[in-house]
């Protein structure tokens, strides 16, 4: 068997030549205003809606900005000072539901179906929805609509496949000759980790290019296990002291969703668990929480309402705040760090973490 430092190498090597392959979407803009979409809440997670202009700051690259614009939207229609450049902003809003059959086990795939299923039942979204699955790719279902009962009916005639190869609860896994994770040889689940990560973030990037050409307020609504960010002795035991990060890919894609706008809610299609449950290949809850965190999303986890977890991404920012700050005359080409606070006392901010400078 190879070393851990020789699979190391081999599996960076693969990295390496996918994100080479892997698109890259480039948004180029004229505009000198940075609008930031905010949600304010309290220490029990209600929306606060009184907030005034100069209760907020915001610093770009460590640096004070002056707020030169700001409105207030509650319900959908805009209310309070808004000056130009947010006056016109467009109030469209899209949504993708994203199931994903790639990084979930097979029995978690069945809860996310019926919990859109549910969703879809009960629910009308303000937004315009559409429904893509997160394989090996990813596969585009039902385009958006404002009619849930159209992707109610393209969800009963969709499959579950691609199935994981190594997933022991898959059907006809019972078979002894065939291999489950448990039986795989390190080089193996290395191998298998490194196309399900880059498989995912490619697939979100993809989805994120499309979003990116739309107008107004757009969202992606991921119902998975996740992955982890860096592969080592916990991820893959028998792998040594040799490590493999993930964290080049990962800043790409919070680039591509900030850039474009778009903010990612994750929600952990495992539920609640009885009790801590051992490093296995199906998800990491702490890569989903830093994903919603750095784009304004929310990050839904141990619960086993799925439904109400989607809903409630969906529901996400009707009460918020759009906050404008001219870029900075002297403002560097690349990725500016955008920093909000607020001087009211136990808040928290929910915003994008992030523009870039083309």
């Amino acid at each position: 068997m190879k070393s851990a430092f020789a699979l190391a190498l081999l599996v960076l090597g693969a990295v390496s030549q996918h994100a080479q392959n892997m698109p890259d979407t480039v948004i180029r803009t004229t505009t000198r205003l940075v609008e930031v979409r905010v949600i304010a809440e309290d220490s029990r997670g209600n929306a606060v809606t009184n907030l005034r202009r100069e209760e907020f700051q915001v610093q770009d690259n460590g640096k004070a900005q002056t707020i030169t614009s700001f409105s207030f939207e509650e319900g959908g229609g805009l209310s309070g000072a808004a000056n130009a450049g947010s006056a016109g902003r467009s109030r469209d809003e899209y949504a993708v539901i994203l199931l994903d059959w790639l990084n979930p086990r097979y029995a978690d795939r069945i809860v996310v179906r019926d919990a859109v299923n549910m969703l879809l039942r009960d629910f009308q979204p303000r937004q315009r929805v559409a429904l893509y699955v997160l394989g090996r790719a990813p596969r585009f279902l039902h385009s958006f609509t404002s009619d849930p009962s159209e992707l109610l009916d393209i969800l009963a005639l969709t499959d579950d496949e691609p199935e994981d190869p190594f997933d022991p609860a898959k059907p006809g896994q019972l078979d002894a000759r065939m291999k489950t994770w448990v039986t795989l040889t390190v080089e193996e689940r290395l191998r298998s980790f490194d196309v399900k990560i880059l498989d995912t973030i490619g697939a979100l990037e993809k989805i994120t290019g499309i979003l990116a050409r739309l107008p107004g307020r757009k969202a992606i609504i991921w119902a998975t296990n996740g992955f982890p960010i860096v592969l080592d002795e916990r991820a893959v035991p028998g792998f040594g002291r040799g490590t493999v990060s993930y964290a080049q890919q990962v800043e790409r894609l919070m680039q591509h969703l900030n850039r474009a706008n778009v903010t990612l809610h994750t929600l952990d299609a495992r539920g609640m668990r009885a009790e801590p449950v051992p490093f296995h290949p199906y998800g990491d809850i702490g890569t989903l929480q830093e994903l919603a965190s750095r784009t304004g999303g929310t990050a839904f986890s141990e619960r086993n309402d799925l439904a109400a977890g989607m809903r409630q991404a969906l529901e996400d920012g009707k009460t918020s705040y759009t906050l404008g700050f001219s870029v900075p005359l002297d403002a560097k080409a690349g990725l500016h760090e955008i920093s909000l606070r607020t001087t009211r006392a136990r808040l928290k901010l929910r915003y994008r973490r992030s523009y870039e400078i083309r």
